[in-house]
C-alpha cells in the first residue's frame, strides 16, 4: 500500500471493503484512533491552560496529564484502554466544542473539563501506580471512566479525591471514603457500581463489552445521570445478548472476531424506533453501541453488525480519503425518511452491506419456518436497499480513487447477492417496500415550483393537456412518519397466524396495508382509495396507489413523479371547486409527454 493509505494494508482494505473485516483490520483501525484521541486530550489540555474560567476548584490541567503519561509508561495498555473507551471519547469532543463556544452550558465548565482528572485516576489504577489526584463530584458520586461509579453520601461536596497505593484505591470526599474494590474494581461494593460486561461465547469466539448504565458520557445524543439497570434487566440483557453473539459467531460473511473487536460498549437507552428496533453508533464514541431494548436474537445480532460497520467505516475514513465533500448535498436513503447527505448515505451502504451478508448467511442456517422466512425477508430486502443506495452514490458522490475502489469492491459482494433467488413473497414485498420508501420521501420532502405547479392546476380546471415539462423540485425537509407496511410485512413472516387475527377490511384503518401485505391488490386498492376520499393528504395512501394500480397511465405518474400527483391535487382542493379523483388525476398526468 502507498503512504496515501496511512500505511493501511492492502489486506485490511480489502477486506473491510467487502463488508468484513477482521479483528487485526480492526486493530490498524484502532491505531489511527488512538493517536487522535491522544492529540485530542494534548489539545484539550493546553486549551484549558489559557482559558481565563479554568481550572476553577481543580489543580491545573498539566497534573492530570503528567499522571497520564506515568501511567503510559508503566502500562501503555491501561492508557490505550483509556485513550479508546467510547465514553472518553463522547466527553472529549463535547469538551473542546464547549472551550471554543459551541456547545451549549449546562454546568459549569470545570466540572467538563474535570472528567480529564477521572480519565487520568482510571489510567493510573489500571496501571497500578501510587497516585493522589482531585476528583469532580457530579450527580451524587465520581465516575472513573472504564471502571465504574463512586456513589457519596453527601453529594453537596464538589470535589473528592482518588487515591490509589499498594494497600488498595479509595475515593475520598470529606469525612466519607468508598473503597474500590480490587482486583479489577468490576465487581459492585458498598458505595460502588461496577461497570459490568457482557458475555458472548461461541465457537471460540468471544465478544465482552461494557454494558454501560453509569458513564454520565455513555450516551453521545445527551448527558444522563446513572441509571443502574435492576438485576432482572440485566439478566435479560445478558441472556439476549449470549442468543445474539451464538448467532452472530456462526457468520460467514462478517467475520465474528472484527465485530468484537469493535463493540467495546453497549448502552440502554429510552428512545423509540419503528418499525426498527432503535440502535445508534457515533464516530465520537469509538467502540459505542445505543440499543432501545434487549430485543429479539437475530435483531440484537444484526443491530450489532450494523453499528460495528458503522464503527469500522468511520475509523477508516479518519485514516483514507473515500470521498471529497458530501455533507451538502443530500438525497434518498432506502432505508431513512429523511434527507441524507452522501457522507450518511456512504455509512448506510456500508452498514446494510454487513446487515445483508447476515441475514444471506442467516437464512441459510435457520430452521424452516418464520425464522427462516424472516431472514429470506431481511435478507431481500436489505440487498435492493444497499443497491439502490450504493447506485446514488456511484452517480453523485465526488469518491476519491480509493473510494471508488472501496465501493466497486462492495459492489462485486452485493452482485452475488443480488443474483441470488429468494421466494416470491419476500421478494415481492421487499421490491414493494423499496418503492414504496422512495415514493413517500418525494411527497414528503420534494416541493415543486409554485409557478410551474400552478400551470398543471390550471390545465386540469380548463380540461387542457399537461405540460410538456414537469416542474422542477427542491428538498424541503419535513417531519418523516414511521412506515407501517414494514412493520406489517415483518409481521407476515415472523407472526402469520397473528397477522391473519387482525381485523381488515376496507374501512379498517390498516385494511388496505393487511390486504397489500397478504397479496390482494384489488381489496389494497379499494382500501386506498377510501382512505384519500377521508384524507387527501394521506402521503402512504398514495404510495400505496401506486404498488396496487394496474399497469397504466396512472401507475407510471405516480411511479415517476407522486410529489407533483400530490401537489397538484392539494393546490386545486385549496382553490375551491370539485375535488378531483385522485386516480383521475394521476391518470391525466401520465399521458403527458415528458412521462
Amino acid at each position: 500500500m502507498t503512504d496515501s493509505r496511512h500505511h493501511l494494508s492492502a489486506e485490511c482494505f480489502t477486506g473491510l471493503a467487502v463488508g468484513s473485516g477482521s479483528a487485526a483490520s480492526v486493530a490498524e483501525l484502532r491505531s489511527g484512533q488512538r493517536s487522535r484521541a491522544m492529540l485530542l486530550v494534548r489539545a484539550l489540555v493546553d486549551l484549558t491552560a489559557a482559558h481565563p474560567a479554568l481550572p476553577g476548584p481543580l489543580p491545573p490541567a498539566e497534573e492530570a496529564w503528567r499522571l497520564l503519561i506515568r501511567a503510559e509508561r508503566r502500562s501503555p495498555a491501561a492508557v490505550e484502554r483509556l485513550l479508546l473507551h467510547p465514553q472518553t471519547g463522547v466527553w472529549l469532543s463535547r469538551c473542546l466544542r464547549r472551550l471554543r463556544g459551541q456547545e451549549p452550558a449546562d454546568a459549569p465548565l470545570w466540572s467538563e473539563t474535570g472528567y480529564l482528572y477521572a480519565v487520568a485516576a482510571s489510567a493510573a489504577l489500571l496501571a497500578g501506580i501510587d497516585f493522589r489526584i482531585a476528583a469532580v463530584v457530579r450527580d451524587g458520586g465520581v465516575m472513573l471512566p472504564a471502571l465504574g461509579f463512586a456513589l457519596l453520601p453527601d453529594p453537596a461536596t464538589d470535589l473528592a479525591e482518588v487515591v490509589g497505593t499498594g494497600e488498595g484505591a479509595t475515593v475520598v470526599a470529606g469525612p466519607h471514603t468508598v473503597p474500590l474494590p480490587a482486583p479489577g474494581f468490576a465487581e459492585d461494593a458498598p458505595g460502588w457500581y461496577g461497570l459490568r460486561r457482557l458475555r458472548g461465547e461461541h465457537r471460540g469466539h468471544i465478544c465482552s463489552p461494557f454494558l454501560d448504565d453509569v458513564d454520565p458520557y455513555r450516551d453521545f445524543f445527551r448527558r444522563r445521570p446513572p441509571d443502574r439497570l435492576s438485576e432482572d434487566a440485566w439478566e435479560r440483557w445478558q441472556e439476549r445478548f449470549a442468543g445474539a453473539w451464538r448467532l452472530l459467531a456462526e457468520q460467514r460473511n462478517v467475520d465474528p472476531s472484527g465485530v468484537a473487536a469493535c463493540v467495546a460498549s453497549v448502552v440502554p437507552v429510552p428512545y423509540a424506533a419503528h418499525p426498527e428496533p432503535f440502535s445508534a453508533s457515533s464516530p465520537e464514541a469509538y467502540g459505542c453501541v445505543l440499543i432501545n431494548a434487549p430485543v429479539a436474537e437475530p435483531d440484537l445480532a444484526a443491530a450489532l453488525v450494523h453499528e460495528a460497520q458503522h464503527i469500522k467505516l468511520s475509523a477508516l475514513m479518519d485514516l483514507v480519503p473515500l470521498i471529497e465533500g458530501g455533507r451538502e448535498e443530500v438525497h434518498h436513503a432506502p432505508w431513512r425518511l429523511d434527507p441524507r447527505p452522501l457522507r450518511g448515505l456512504l455509512q448506510g451502504v456500508y452498514a446494510f452491506l454487513g446487515v445483508t451478508g447476515f441475514w444471506q448467511d442467516r437464512r441459510h442456517r435457520a430452521e424452516d419456518g418464520p425464522a427462516k422466512d424472516t431472514a429470506a425477508f431481511e435478507f431481500a430486502l436489505r440487498r435492493v436497499q444497499t443497491s439502490h443506495g450504493l447506485e446514488t452514490l456511484r452517480t453523485h458522490a465526488e469518491l476519491t480513487p480509493l473510494g471508488r475502489s472501496f465501493l466497486d469492491q462492495a459492489a462485486e459482494r452485493l452482485a452475488g447477492w443480488l443474483a441470488e433467488p429468494v421466494p416470491p413473497v419476500p421478494r415481492r414485498l421487499a421490491e414493494d417496500l423499496v418503492v414504496d420508501h422512495r415514493l413517500v420521501y418525494r411527497m414528503r420532502h420534494l416541493r415543486p415550483e409554485p409557478a410551474r405547479l400552478a400551470r398543471w392546476a390550471r390545465a386540469w380546471r380548463t380540461r387542457g393537456a399537461p405540460p410538456r415539462e414537469l416542474p422542477p423540485t427542491s428538498v424541503e425537509p419535513a417531519l418523516a412518519e414511521t412506515a407501517a407496511r414494514t412493520a406489517l410485512a415483518r409481521l407476515r413472516f415472523a407472526d402469520p397466524e397473528r397477522l391473519r387475527d387482525r381485523n381488515g377490511g376496507d374501512d379498517a384503518p390498516d385494511g388496505a396495508d393487511l390486504a397489500w401485505v397478504m397479496g390482494d391488490r384489488a381489496a389494497a386498492l379499494r382500501g386506498y382509495r377510501g382512505r384519500l376520499a377521508r384524507a387527501p393528504d394521506d402521503v402512504a395512501a398514495w404510495a400505496g396507489l401506486a404498488l396496487t394500480l394496474p399497469d397504466g397511465a396512472a401507475r407510471a405518474a405516480l411511479l415517476r413523479a407522486p410529489e407533483v400527483a400530490l401537489a397538484v391535487h392539494r393546490a386545486l382542493r385549496e382553490t375551491g371547486g370539485a375535488v378531483p379523483d385522485p386516480v383521475a388525476l394521476a391518470t391525466w398526468i401520465g399521458t403527458a409527454a415528458c412521462l
